[in-house]
């Protein structure tokens, strides 16, 4: 609905009025409005003076081509709360069409009529029904084809309808689940109940009746839509659509189970309470609204014109040309590109191959230091431990086996005091844990035998100037 343009137009008794909405990428706008009397009585008479005031809108505002939106007053119609089983919900135009007679007196082929769901009980298989009503020949004399107000009708609806429009987004009314209405047009007064943005309840009255008793039938109203508003914690919000410091409006506000306050539509300041009914008439041209119903059968809505249609379709057709040719090209370029890449590439392929064969015999050279320095560093070599016993064990002694297995190791030979060799051994940074491994014998010439058992430490690591020596 983007770039759309709508005009809702309310007729009542005594006026008309019109609201111009634009859609645009920053939302909606009213781009114009005006208010009308009507003076002509006679129906036909009537529709031209209506006619002739929404041509002379239209050319006013320049205008070819918006959608347009009739609002006929709730007086006007006849509205019933029908209950029915869920199962005709397929066919429920052609229920309530063959069916119209019980609910109206006029005959099918002498109305317009439209409907909506506004509650289903699933678990009983049934549903209410709002059907509206009105009689053709309120229509009929404004669907002249040849005219520019009848060639771009494309709904009727009653202003009930559009008022809950109207008040949809309204900041103090949207988010309450529930609330009322009240429009004051031509001495009548409409009340509404909205629950779950549906009309639950609407009746219309003449603003000053009373009754021989004294009782107020507005009030009586107000009581009935208490009652079908059901079980509600605090006051009742009621939108007032009518004109501010109205008596009836403070009259309304006197009760202590209603809160009365002005009807504000969001993001839109209307000059005129009386134009809210027009306003949400505009609405069905330019967004979704909750109350989508439309008297108008679908034959005799406006044509739908194929122009804006097909222009999009050859600006589409263009745009996605100009996105091809610059792919393409981009394309080619890419290819261009991709070739001189390729050939860099296998010039410098055989560049790095190469330095990736040196780097791995150098890292297989690497990994053999490493193993001999771990070797190095894990075992002490057998010659430094030969040369270790040759510096520690005296003269008088001697070795007859040195057997040394990973990092331990055991000797055996003659001393003269084989106990004396003892802390001798202990005491090289070679050996640890030196012990005896069988008792000390003595020999005929007077040496003493022994076994001694040992481990060896780890070698320390070379220093620097060691390792570079070597």
């Amino acid at each position: 609905m983007y770039f759309q343009a709508s005009v809702g137009i309310s007729i009542e008794t005594g006026r008309i009025g019109l609201v111009y909405l634009k859609r645009s990428l920053r939302g909606v706008s009213l781009a114009g409005y005006a208010i009308y009397p009507l003076e002509k009585a006679e129906a036909r008479e009537r529709a031209v003076e209506i006619k002739k005031r929404v041509n002379a809108f239209l050319a006013a505002h320049q205008i070819p081509a918006a959608d347009l939106f009739l609002g006929l007053p709730r007086e006007a119609a006849i509205l019933r709360y029908i209950e029915l089983p869920l199962a005709v919900r397929e066919n429920l135009r052609g229920t309530l069409g063959y069916e119209m007679e019980k609910y109206v007196p006029l005959t099918v082929s002498d109305i317009y009529f439209d409907f909506q769901i506004v509650a289903e009980d699933r678990a009983a298989g049934k549903m209410t029904v709002l059907l509206i009503v009105v009689r053709r020949d309120l229509i009929d004399f404004l669907l002249d084809r040849d005219d520019p107000m009848g060639a771009g009708i494309s709904g009727v609806e009653i202003t009930s309808t559009a008022l809950i429009n109207a008040c949809d987004r309204d900041p103090g009314l949207s988010g309450g689940g529930s609330y009322a209405f009240a429009a004051l047009a031509d001495g009548w007064l409409e009340l509404g109940l909205v629950q779950d943005r549906r009309l639950r309840y609407s009746r219309c009255l003449a603003a000053d009746q009373s009754t021989a008793a004294g009782e107020n039938p507005i009030d009586r109203e107000l009581d009935l839509l208490q009652k079908n508003l059901g079980k509600h914690e605090g006051p009742l919000t009621l939108a007032w659509c009518g004109p501010p410091g109205d008596g009836l409006a403070e009259r309304l506000g006197q009760r202590t189970d209603v809160r009365v306050g002005p009807a504000e539509p969001a993001g839109v300041t209307l000059p005129s309470p009386f134009l809210m009914a027009a306003y949400g008439l505009a609405l069905k041209g330019v967004r979704r609204t909750p109350a989508d119903v439309n008297l108008l059968p679908r034959e005799l809505r406006k044509k739908v014109s194929k122009t804006a249609y097909y222009t999009m379709f050859a600006l589409a057709g263009l745009l996605l040309a100009a996105v091809l040719g610059w792919g393409l090209s981009q394309v080619l370029h890419q290819r261009h590109v991709s070739a001189g890449l390729a050939s860099e590439l296998r010039r410098l392929g055989g560049e790095v191959a190469a330095v990736q064969r040196t780097r791995e015999q150098f890292t297989e050279i690497e990994g053999r230091l490493e193993t001999l320095q771990n070797l190095r560093r894990r075992h002490v070599p057998a010659l430094d431990i030969l040369q270790e016993m040759t510096r520690l064990i005296p003269s008088d002694a001697w070795l007859t086996r040195l057997y040394i297995t990973g990092e331990k190791g055991d000797m055996e030979g003659f001393a003269a005091s084989a106990s004396a060799l003892i802390p001798l051994l202990a005491a090289s940074p070679l050996l640890k844990d030196v012990a005896f491994l069988s008792p000390i014998t003595k020999e005929e010439n007077g040496q003493e035998r022994f076994r001694i058992g040992f481990a060896l430490r780890r070698a320390p690591n070379p220093a620097p100037d060691e390792e570079a020596g070597k």
